[in-house]
């Protein structure tokens, strides 16, 4: 039977807004408002080691993180505010975090086996393609097909949706609760994992693990009070969960 067991956990000095993998590699962008300061780390799930962290770029708040791939990561510049239309690209080295190449004119679209896909606007709106390794432009890419997610997500129920009516009346019979406005749920191995909100002094969202049979192996509160319903409020990868509790601090435990 599967269980679980805790692996880590790393506390950010700033909101944890997005996160992106690629292998066994997690990229994590957090964003202090009032400093209006984004930073960037990257971390290795096989070592439990950060192989850079808390990188900032010149661009300290008009920038987030776009994606991953081979041994890039790729950063989305806001070159002008009042036009979120208008954005460039920037690559750095996923090992050590060094600047790569950046492209001043291009907006990301999809992230193939070894070309980026965006948009250039400078003669008019068009499609463009680049070099992962070189960021310079390509004729046609190589691979016509996307990076794949080895993440797994869980699938989120609105409420008053069969799946999300069903686990309400589990829990209000297991656990005499009620969860209100949305879930997510996902069946990994012998696992169940659900996220879910309660209606509490105000709005909470908590996490339950359970075993196949229904028994309780982990219960932790996410946040006290989101300003709304979260996606991706936790996700698998490589036999490991992870989530973001409190918004600050990145979880993860392991999956046996």
């Amino acid at each position: 039977m599967h269980t679980i067991t805790f692996n880590f956990s790393h506390v950010f000095n700033g909101v944890v807004w997005n996160i992106k993998a690629f292998d066994e590699i997690l990229v994590v962008e957090t964003r202090n408002s009032e400093l209006k300061q984004a930073s960037f780390s990257a971390f290795d799930i096989q070592t439990n080691e950060f192989l850079w962290r808390n990188l900032k770029l010149e661009e300290s708040w008009w920038i987030s993180l776009a994606g991953v791939a081979r041994d890039r990561v790729f950063f989305t510049l806001y070159t002008d505010t009042s036009n979120p239309d208008k954005k460039a690209i920037i690559a750095h080295r996923l090992t050590d975090g060094e600047l790569i190449w950046w492209n001043n004119d291009f907006s990301l679209t999809d992230i193939l086996d070894q070309e980026l896909v965006g948009v250039s606007e400078k003669y008019g709106r068009q499609e463009i393609i680049l070099d992962i390794q070189t960021g310079k432009p390509l004729n046609s890419a190589s691979f016509k097909s996307s990076q794949k997610d080895k993440v797994i997500r869980p699938q989120q129920y609105l409420e008053g949706h069969s799946y999300f009516e069903t686990i309400k009346t589990f829990f209000n019979q297991k656990f005499n609760l009620l969860p209100t406005t949305a879930l997510e749920y996902l069946e990994h191995g012998q696992l169940i994992f659900i996220s879910c909100y309660f209606q509490e002094i105000e709005l909470a969202n908590y996490l339950f693990i359970l075993s196949s049979d229904g028994n309780l192996l982990l219960k932790e509160k996410l946040d006290e009070h989101p300003k709304g319903i979260g996606l991706d409020t936790f996700f698998i990868l490589s036999g490991n969960v992870f989530f973001v509790k409190n918004k600050t601090d990145l979880v993860s435990y392991k999956i046996l």
